[in-house]
């Protein structure tokens, strides 16, 4: 019988997947850390989140495919569905594609207790005092491999269900243990990793590193040979055809070349940083949470912990950029957002105190706002951040700072 698998290739609805690429990106830099003769071929949303095959020029040649999973504060234990997926979908690929892969699971957060389900209940399995996923880690695979093989098992058939691809089900429930063993050895699980904006700090430090930085000149243009591979990588994603979603070590020594030599398209910087540091600051000496709570009392104080830890975050991001990208930037977000406030907030809040939803609607107002006014004048200049995630703190920042309010206070 001739066996077929579930695609779990996302594609274009991925290209947001900013993670994804730097991995891709951080993954390749790491293979050219080991060779100078070294192939490499990397790619994302092939088979799984991200793909890559290398060659070292001496007949040794490794795959390995990564599932990358980005939370702000969600922990995962072994029964957590994005575990569950990843193990189903490296054992479709371990039977379908080879035994000789690796696989690797990568998330910025770390694991968490096990709870008792009923599904354990019915095979009578009843927790160890040790965290199943911690158990994994620590290779202690006689012990952890009944509840896995449960849990696993049963999540196989539910995604399988219905569909058109046969699967390995009847392969998989006949393995010994000796196989899943085997197969388990294969996975290095990586918790307690580095986030997107901690992981491109790290790049840049990467490009630096690198055995193509001194053939050309790139000093202070590492972040542009980032952006050039995670354009790249984003771009080559609408292909079907896997071989031309992949780039590989010409492509890197290519924008190498195109930075170091200018013929990479380099916008230059706005030169509205000079507005931001002639304005004068207004004088504002509430935060966040009393702005909203002055025209919304009964807005959620809960989510304040959130906006605090996100404008800490941006806070740390653009004190490491240079002062004048900042500058910017800044006033960029800021003069849309100020627009905005004047044309639609500041009418309602001359009359009324608003519903939590509505100061909601209002962010996610001033976000898409500020999104387009950079995307357009993106087209002459260079931002430091591009994505929504970036604007949105930084508008928080701005609220919790004196620039920004939902009322205008005489």
């Amino acid at each position: 019988m001739e066996r077929s698998i579930i695609s779990r290739v996302v594609g274009e609805q991925s290209k947001g997947e900013r993670l994804q690429r730097l991995r891709a990106i951080q993954l390749i830099f790491d293979e050219l850390e080991k060779s100078t003769n070294i192939s490499v071929l990397v790619a994302c949303e092939y088979i799984e989140d991200v793909y890559i095959t290398s060659n070292d020029g001496n007949g040794k040649s490794n795959e390995y495919l990564e599932s990358d999973k980005s939370y702000e504060s969600k922990c995962f234990s072994l029964n957590s569905d994005e575990v569950k997926n990843s193990l189903v979908s490296f054992l479709d690929v371990f039977l379908h594609h080879g035994q000789h892969i690796r696989f690797g699971f990568y998330t910025n957060t770390g694991i968490t207790n096990e709870r008792t389900t009923e599904l354990l209940k019915k095979h009578k399995l009843e927790l160890p005092e040790k965290e199943l996923m911690r158990l994994l880690l620590d290779k202690d695979y006689n012990e952890v491999l009944p509840y896995l093989k449960c849990i696993i098992l049963d999540d196989y058939k539910k995604q399988y269900a219905g569909k058109n691809e046969t699967g390995y089900l009847d392969v998989i429930e006949r393995y010994p243990d000796e196989i899943w063993i085997q197969f388990l050895k294969q996975i290095d699980w990586k918790f307690d990793q580095e986030d997107e904006n901690e992981l491109e700090i790290t790049l840049v430090s990467k490009v630096k590193s690198c055995r193509l930085y001194d053939t050309v000149t790139i000093s202070g243009k590492e972040q542009y040979i980032i952006d050039a591979l995670d354009k790249e990588l984003e771009k080559r994603q609408a292909f079907k055809d896997p071989l031309h979603r992949m780039i590989n070590v010409d492509t890197v020594r290519a924008k190498f070349l195109e930075i170091g030599n200018n013929v990479a398209s380099i916008k230059p910087l706005d030169p509205c940083y000079e507005d931001w540091e002639s304005m004068e600051k207004p004088f504002d000496g509430r935060n966040i949470d009393s702005k909203i709570k002055d025209v919304s009392p009964e807005y959620d104080e809960s989510t304040f912990e959130i906006f605090a830890r996100k404008i800490g975050s941006i806070e740390k991001q653009l004190l490491r950029v240079q002062p004048q990208e900042r500058g910017a930037y800044l006033y960029r977000v800021f003069e849309s957002c100020e627009e905005q406030l004047i044309r639609v907030v500041y009418k309602q809040t001359r009359q009324y105190k608003v519903e939590p939803p509505v100061v909601d609607d209002w962010i996610d107002m001033l976000v898409r706002s500020a999104n387009s006014h950079l995307e357009d004048w993106g087209k002459d200049y260079h931002y430091p951040f591009k994505s929504e995630n970036a604007v949105r703190d930084t508008i928080y920042e701005l609220i919790n700072s004196c620039y920004l309010a939902f009322d205008r206070r005489s």
